[in-house]
């Protein structure tokens, strides 16, 4: 019997040992086959048994102990087709697999769609937000390409927690928009105005972008420098498909097209966003010693006011129809092996009128609540507006390997904005019984570059190390060449208006301005990961970089007055001041005696230099313990801005270098498949922008009040809190809801100061601020839900913030302004947006809403309160159908409701806008109806390729 049992023993053993030795191992890696980027989260399965894995965050995938022979393996995951292949296993062998993923052209709609790359279809934006490390929101391509949204600036207001103001600046979480970092790739932007820390969202269209995504918490890897968030635009660089098109497309504005526009005479390229020279100073004009020294009577004063356009009277035009031009054009070259070369390129010429009337008051102290106030000025403006654009973008990318891509990516935008105001009404404390007629005939260009060459590395067994470089430069030039600003009254009841006459210079009174600016930036960065893991289905990476980042800015300006002595002929002076706006200044009237003369008020704080280094280095970690991944680190920040210029007792320099230590770190943890809980801590800072530094005082026209920087600033510190839980209940659906609390220190505001019998708007640190809110998000689609197929093609998009704050401007301001919201904070925002797509017919259709709570406009001082933007609704409704021949139309009406755009002031100091309060600022600007025609010039082709890809 102990025989028998040694005998079973040895041959269970033995046959044991052989179907060992008849087992064999797949692994490998899914790839998609476009991009030849990994595929996190593909289930790999062998058909008919219980062997199957998925791939981790780099793609790969490991089965083990599988019995030799046939298999049929199947790969499957939402964003694409299932793959399906057979293979031999061979025994006490590592057979290799790498799974060659395409896009689901069925799951996601007609050509233009799987024209994309996986990163711009809604999918994968909620991948990419359920994958991040930190607090992030985003909007794909494919959601853009659904609604009437043009701009990156329109797009975003569909975005979690943003509100766009002034048709072009963002704000997240209700925070003021200079609190926001802008990167264009992975390269930071410039600031797209000269006179504020922001930039313009509505000079890039939305066609140009595969996605943006906005962090709201600090992660090491991200510039350091915000507080409500970190906003980054991604362009399009990837295709699937080569693709041609064209579109055209035509708008009508309500109250502005078809109706008498205004504008003084222009250059013959002011179509194409730029001056020729028409309105610049003449080459031989006099530089500003040599005119400033001259006598009144000199020759060259009047040889410099001759040499002058006579260009103050503009003529009456008729607006046309808003028109917008587009080419795009993508294309790869296959090279050898998996090398391939891939372009996308597009360009954009828009040319748009608007014109509207516009409420402008302005109101003394009210220091009797019992009393009415006494109203300062009650003006009616005409605003006349016409913007020229150009946008082109060129992008390469190159495939070296599967491992190896080097992208190279430029912008290129040239914007013309011509801007005529006639403004009539009555000055009540300056000019009492007298109608005011002022004018301002201003035209300005911009010119923005901004280019990266950038390289993605994979490196070592196992892909365990990746490396990402990239270079960066930027140009800003603007031009305002011949700003002209004056002013004419007339005695009520009379019929000719009188030109005003100052005896000296200044900005208002038969004022020409000329401003030019040029900034130049160049950048490098770094990023390194090495996964310290020794598993191959476990992450746990040790990451660190360097970024720096050179600008440097040059502005200059000069401005000049025409005025009339008063030891000349007064008799003359009135026949010269009676005169008609377009004989006043013709060249025959400048003389050295008995004339018109040009003085220049130019003075030395009208010109500065400036520049900014930042060297930054940042180290940081990403470990994932079963289900909580946790990440952090700190990053460091040496900023050193300087600034020069003068005032008329000396100069003005500024110097600030300022070490900024910013730790950071996110903690995510994953209760299940679908949910999952986000916490969140990061410090980050605020500098002050050269504008605001800068002593330069500047006119602004249309608040009546003049705006001066502060060489004083200092940065400002933000300690940011973040806690968010996420829902993924269906690929491409999401539900969150976080809350977040921020506190800072020497937070930097606008605010209304009062000089002489003007305000004006300066820059001031407050001691404290703190913003707390709460924020909520849902995306749903309907599609299988009911027995309707209407409604299984609807999908929702809801997004609304609520949010509280406070700011403490310390001991030197009034006690009715001291304690009040952040400036610009809104403190809650909605958007909501109802889809329909039809993707048999071609059909997709929107209705899209936003509004925003009012907020801090302006902060006030003991002469002039604060003022307010009330809050205001916004409805959008889309509707386009596709073709088979490729063509495909569609319509949209935007801002169907044209609420108005009004902003108060708290004359009763009580810290709100009620019934007490006077409105400042009043307008609509009418409801905007476009319709556009795009025609895919590949249309057959990409069907016919689709066919036998499908056989």
């Amino acid at each position: 019997m102990k025989n028998l049992f040694v005998l079973i023993f040895f041959c269970a053993v033995a046959n044991s040992s052989s179907l060992l030795a008849q087992q064999g191992t797949l692994k490998g890696t899914v790839i998609d086959k476009v991009t030849k980027e990994t595929v996190v989260g593909a289930k790999i399965t062998l058909a008919g048994t219980s062997y199957r894995a998925i791939s981790d965050i780099d793609g790969n995938f490991k089965i083990q102990d599988i019995p030799a022979g046939e298999h049929t393996v199947e790969v499957s995951y939402a964003l694409y087709r299932n793959f399906t292949t057979q293979l031999t296993i061979n025994a006490q062998e590592e057979t290799i697999l790498n799974p060659e993923m395409e896009e689901n052209v069925m799951e996601f709609g007609p050509v233009e769609v799987t024209a994309t790359k996986k990163t711009n279809t809604e999918t994968a934006i909620v991948m990419e937000i359920r994958e991040a490390k930190a607090v992030v929101s985003g909007i794909s391509r494919e959601q853009m390409g659904r609604s009437s949204d043009r701009t990156a600036a329109e797009a975003m207001q569909r975005i979690p927690g943003i509100t766009i103001v002034e048709g072009r600046f963002a704000l997240i979480r209700g925070v003021n928009s200079r609190y926001n970092s802008v990167m264009i790739n992975n390269v930071i932007a410039p600031s797209s105005e000269i006179d504020r820390r922001t930039f313009s969202f509505d000079m890039i269209p939305s066609s140009s972008l595969d996605r943006m995504m906005v962090y709201k918490t600090a992660s090491p890897e991200y510039p350091g420098d915000f507080a409500g968030g970190v906003i980054k635009l991604y362009t399009v660089n990837q295709i699937d498909k080569d693709f041609l098109n064209f579109k055209v497309e035509t708008g009508y504005r309500a109250g502005t097209t078809f109706t008498p526009y205004m504008q003084s005479n222009g250059s013959k390229t002011d179509f194409l966003a730029f001056d020729n020279g028409y309105r610049h100073l003449p080459e031989s004009f006099p530089t500003r010693n040599l005119l400033v020294n001259e006598s009144p009577t000199s020759e060259i004063r009047k040889d410099a006011g001759r040499s002058l356009n006579n260009n103050y009277a503009p003529t009456e035009s008729m607006a046309i129809p808003n028109i917008s031009l587009a080419v795009n054009f993508g294309k790869t070259f296959k090279l050898s092996g998996v090398k391939r070369l891939t372009t996308v390129n597009s360009i954009n010429y828009s040319q748009s009128y608007q014109s509207f009337e516009r409420d402008f008051h302005r109101y003394q102290i009210w220091t009797d609540l019992d009393t009415p106030i006494q109203e300062w000025f009650e003006y009616k403006d005409n605003v006349y507006q016409k913007d020229n654009k150009i946008n082109i973008m060129s992008n390469w990318a190159f495939t070296l390997s599967n491992r190896s891509k080097i992208k190279f990516s430029n912008l290129f935008n040239q914007i013309g904005e011509n801007e005529t105001i006639i403004r009539n009404g009555e000055n009540y404390f300056q000019r009492p019984g007298e109608d005011q007629q002022n004018y301002l005939l201003g035209y300005k260009s911009r010119t923005i570059y901004s280019g990266q060459l950038e390289g993605d590395h994979k490196m070592g067994v196992g892909e365990k190390n990746k490396l990402n470089w990239v270079f960066g430069g930027s140009y800003l030039g603007e031009l305002e060449p011949d700003l002209r600003r004056f002013r004419r009254f007339k005695v009520q009841d009379s019929t000719d208006y009188t030109a005003m006459f100052s005896p000296s210079s200044n900005l208002f009174d038969n004022s020409r301005y000329y401003g030019e600016l040029q900034e130049f930036s160049v950048s490098h960065g770094l990023n390194y990961s090495h996964n310290i893991s020794k598993k191959e289905d476990q992450k746990r990476t040790l990451n660190f970089g360097y970024y720096g980042d050179y600008r440097s800015r040059e502005f200059a300006s000069r401005y000049f007055s025409t005025t009339y002595p008063g030891f000349f002929d007064p008799n003359v002076f009135d026949e010269l001041a009676a005169m008609p706006i377009d004989e006043i200044f013709a060249p025959e009237n400048y003389d050295t005696q008995d004339g018109l003369i040009l003085q220049e008020g130019t003075r030395p704080i009208d010109a500065y230099s400036a520049s900014n280094i930042l060297t930054a280095a940042y180290l940081s970690t990403d470990l994932t313990f079963n289900r909580l991944n946790v990440s952090g680190g700190v990053r460091g920040e040496y900023n050193i801005q300087n600034m020069e210029s003068q005032d008329d007792f000396g100069p003005i320099v500024v110097n600030n270098p300022v070490l900024s230590i910013l730790p950071s770190v996110n903690l995510a943890f994953a209760l299940n498949e679908k949910n999952l809980v986000r916490v969140g801590y990061g410090r980050t800072v605020n500098r002050p922008e050269f504008r605001e530094l800068a002593p330069f005082l500047f006119y602004d026209y249309k608040l009546e009040s003049s705006r001066v920087g502060n060489p004083t600033l200092k940065t400002a510190t933000i300690d940011n809190m973040d806690v968010r839980y996420e829902n993924y209940p269906r690929p491409g659906e999401t539900f969150s809801l976080g809350g977040f609390y921020k506190r800072f220190t020497n937070p930097i505001e606008d605010r209304l100061i009062l000089t002489t019998e003007q305000s004006s708007l300066t820059f001031v640190n407050a001691d404290f601020a703190y913003v707390y809110g709460a924020e909520i998000e849902a995306k749903k689609s309907f599609k299988n839900l009911t027995k309707s197929k209407f409604i299984d093609k609807l999908s929702v998009n809801v997004n609304a913030s609520y949010i509280i704050s406070r700011v403490d401007l310390g001991a030197t301001a009034t006690a009715q302004d001291r304690v009040r919201p952040l400036q610009g904070q809104a403190p809650y925002i909605v958007n909501a947006a109802v889809y329909y797509s039809n993707v048999p017919k071609r059909i997709n259709a929107s209705i899209i809403y936003n509004i925003y709570g009012r907020n801090i406009f302006a902060v006030g001082d003991v002469s002039f309160p604060t003022m307010y933007e009330l809050e205001r609704n916004s409805l959008d409704v889309t509707f386009s159908k596709g073709f088979e021949s490729g063509l495909t139309i569609k319509a949209s009406i935007q801002n169907i409701l044209d609420a108005p755009y009004r902003f108060y002031q708290d004359s009763n100091r009580n810290g709100k806008i009620d019934d007490m309060d006077h409105v400042i600022i009043s307008f609509r600007r009418g409801s905007l109806f476009t319709v556009s025609a795009t025609f895919d010039l590949m249309r057959d082709k990409k069907d016919k390729n689709n066919k036998e890809e499908a056989k």
